[in-house]
This record gives C-alpha cells, structure tokens and sequence, in this order.
C-alpha cells in the first residue's frame, strides 16, 4: 500500500522505517527539514515544511496513498485535526498512531495540569527558578501568563535558528536557553536541573518514549516539584474511515492497520 506518514518524532520514524519493510510505499511528511534528514537517513523518503488544508489535499490526490497514518507528537492537535478533516472530505483513510500514556504512581512531588493557565499557576505557587520543557511552540502562552511575570524561566528547546531566533524575540536571554536535541537520560536531566538550581519543572504527558519518564526520575530523586500538562482528550469518531490505534507495540499497530485497510 502507498501510505502518507505524517510523523517528527523518533517512533514516529521507526513506525515508517517498520511499515516500509512490510513493503508499504512510504512517503513521511516532517514539519521541520531537520526532520526530514533525519528520516532520509534511514532511508525513507521524506517531504518538509508545515500543512495547511490546501497542500494536504494536493498532496493525498497526487499520490493516490490508500491512507493517512499520522503519528505526530500527542500534543500537534492542529494538524491531527486538519488532517482528519482532509481526508474525511476526500474519504481516504486516516489512522492514528497513538504512543501509549506514561502511568505514573500518585506522588506528592507530581501535579497533573490541564492546560497551560492550570499549569504556570500551579508552578509559580511551588518555586520561583522554573524549567520549561514544553517546546516552543507554545512560548508566547507561557510568556503571557501574568503570576510567571516575576518568576525566572529557563527553557529547554530545540537548537535550531529559527528556534533561538523565537526564544530571543520574546524576551528569553542565552542564559535562560537549553538549546539541546532530546530525549535525555535521568542522569543529563538531573545534572542539569542541579546546575541550574532548578525549584520546579514543567513537561507533557510524552509517553513512554518521550522523555517524561526520566525526567519524572530525576525530580523525584533532587526533590524537586514537577508540573505535567494532561494529553489532550481523544476524539471519539463513529467513522470508520477515521482510527485511532493504542498500542505499544509497532508490529501490532501494523496489524491492525492493514486489518482494517
């Protein structure tokens, strides 16, 4: 089968590179053209650059692809989105990788959040030297929330130009900046958090292999608070043409996929 990948993130890659060995005609669409060396490198052919619906659509009707797997990031709700309304207007299949959840022990340290707001509340009232690891997409949400105006953020995001060039443009000094490709240990995350003296963290609900865990591991093991921001809630759809697969487990997810395909 011709399959459109929608991925960016390390299984998002694997989970092509595995359904291009079942012998699926693979093309995966990365955000960033770093993304995109990166899935080259395995061997996969890889297009760039951010989707609107009008280049979605071009794109499913040029490559005549039997179906959309999209396995970007549990937080790109915008693109899970448009892409679900694209292709239940062109009626091609979309089916959804979904990384399965981080099930972490009720701990005193941790704080689920649901949403940004929820979120630099409940880490202003714990320390005031706070690591953002969030991505910078979502920067300008952070920077705009009144009760971190006197706290001191230090974020952790990609190196990239046109990153540093977002971070600088609102207000974020070289000091303030973690430029780092991740995911990291336990060990480079608590070594960092010590460096920095960091009092509290903030992160997302990854999943198991998006980092979280360790850096759950580190802020139990220094003490330190940490915030996690919720997924956002699944969509519950009674069309057959839109799935979404939990699995933890590739070859099953491909199973399952060609199943209903």
């Amino acid at each position: 089968m011709k399959l459109l990948v929608m991925a960016g993130t390390e299984d998002g890659r694997k989970l092509a590179e595995a359904l291009k060995s079942q012998g699926h005609d693979v093309l995966v669409s990365t955000l960033t053209a770093y993304g995109a060396d990166l899935v080259s490198e395995q061997g996969l052919s890889a297009r760039s650059g951010a989707m609107n619906a009008e280049l979605l659509t071009d794109l499913l009707k040029s490559g005549s692809y039997a179906a959309l797997v999209d396995a970007t990031h549990p937080y790109a709700v915008r693109v899970k989105e448009l892409a679900q309304r694209v292709c239940a207007e062109l009626k091609v299949p979309y089916l959804r990788w979904q990384r399965s959840p981080l099930e972490l022990k009720a701990h005193p340290l941790i704080h689920w959040v649901e949403n940004i707001s929820a979120a630099a509340q409940a880490a202003a009232n714990l320390g005031n030297r706070i690591l953002l690891t969030t991505g910078s997409n979502s920067l300008p949400d952070w920077t705009s929330q009144p009760c971190l105006n006197n706290k001191i953020l230090f974020i952790r995001v990609l190196p990239t130009s046109q990153v540093l060039t977002r971070c600088e443009a609102l207000g974020f000094r070289p000091n303030q900046i973690i430029a780092a490709q991740g995911p990291f240990s336990e060990e480079w995350d608590a070594a960092m958090f010590k460096q920095l003296n960091i009092e509290v963290v903030v992160a997302k609900e990854s999943g198991q292999v998006g980092g979280t865990g360790e850096k759950v591991q580190a802020c139990l093991s220094l003490n330190i608070p940490l915030v996690i921001l919720k997924r956002p809630p699944t969509e519950i759809s009674n069309s057959r043409l839109i799935q979404t697969i939990s699995s933890s487990s590739i070859p099953e997810f491909i199973k399952q996929m060609e199943e209903l395909l």
